[in-house]
């Protein structure tokens, strides 16, 4: 199920909906990283002298390494967070996409309030902000023991919380938060799995700039599988 709702993201990629929010979304990044870049070399001095001789000498070279893993750093932690806030103003957008051609008969009429939209998204924002600076110790330290213990705990961390806020962004347009809760806990597996992939490909340079708007599609595809299902348990 998952392969088949990324597959379809990955053909709707040049709908129109789809471009605008693209590009939406390239410049939201560009502004975020040019932002990060201009205060760390505002403000990040041109050498570290710690007071030992030795070790001064190469000053301006531990401060330049310093100034671009924090960068580096930075961007990754930042990112997912500043992209999700953006795409929670744009979800309906892909969902609209993703339903139009797929979902005809079940496209998503509950008004959601925009101040709603806003509030939620910033909240998602500083949530994920906040829990990625809890691990960077430990992102950092399992970054330098290889960097595989970094990528799952990255995956997991924020495979968590994207999966769940993107689940959300779709479902409160077809149900009430009651009901949306009830389903999303009832298919917390696949949720997290969706959320897993996107905080992947947050991971990847480029594929980062598009994660937001695919997750947002493939999370579409995820919500009309698990209401189906729900649906025919009632049924039956």
């Amino acid at each position: 199920m998952l392969g088949t709702a990324i597959n379809r993201s990955w053909q709707q990629m040049l709908h129109p909906k789809f471009r605008s929010v693209f590009l939406t979304a390239v410049l939201a990044a560009a502004v975020t990283l040019g932002l990060l870049l201009f205060l760390l070399n505002a403000f990040w001095p041109d050498s570290i002298h710690i007071g030992w001789d030795w070790l001064d000498e190469y000053g301006d070279y531990i401060a330049s390494a310093g100034f671009w893993f924090v960068a580096g750093t930075g961007s990754y932690l930042l990112f997912p967070g500043v992209m999700t806030m953006v795409m929670g103003l744009l979800t309906d957008k892909i969902a609209d996409a993703v339903e139009e051609e797929y979902y005809p008969n079940r496209i998503g009429g509950r008004e959601v309030p925009y101040g709603d939209l806003v509030i939620s998204a910033a909240k998602l924002a500083l949530i994920m902000l906040l829990i990625n600076l809890i691990f960077l110790i430990p992102y950092i330290i399992l970054f330098f023991m290889g960097g595989f213990g970094f990528i799952l705990l990255f995956i997991a961390v924020n495979g968590l919380l994207l999966g769940r806020e993107y689940f959300e962004m779709v479902a409160i347009r077809h149900m009430n938060r009651r009901d949306m809760n009830a389903l999303r806990k009832a298919n917390s597996g696949r949720i997290f799995t969706g959320g897993a992939v996107i905080a992947a490909m947050f991971m990847v340079p480029i594929l980062n700039i598009l994660a937001p708007i695919i997750g947002a599609a493939v999370m579409t595809h995820i919500f009309h599988h698990v209401a189906d299902r729900s649906q025919s348990r009632v049924r039956g």
